[in-house]
């Protein structure tokens, strides 16, 4: 289990992945992931921001998104990101 995680990814865009009290693959206390797309299509993006509000058995979250910009935000989730992917993918190995 980790107090804290975190990773930076770079695909398209820039994502951060943070995590809170993390025992992958069963639990963490908060999952969140900060999103900038760098290739979004500008036509036909949606001008006005949106709010996704969700509350199942996976977790307790919230989705914020403004044209390139995405907030993703997790709490009690039961299915974090795998963290040492994104990491493994930095580095080069895509087993």
């Amino acid at each position: 289990m980790k107090l804290f995680d975190y990773v930076h990814y770079e695909d398209f865009g820039h994502e951060w992945y943070f995590q809170l009290l993390s025992c992958y693959p069963k639990f963490a206390l908060i999952d969140m992931c900060i999103q900038w797309d760098d290739f979004a299509p500008l036509v036909g993006i949606k001008w006005y921001p949106y709010v996704m509000i969700g509350i199942g058995p996976r977790d307790i979250g919230f989705t914020f998104r403004w044209k390139r910009f995405e907030l993703r935000f997790d709490v009690f989730d039961f299915a974090p990101h795998n963290l040492a992917k994104y990491r493994r993918y930095k580095s080069g190995d895509y087993r």
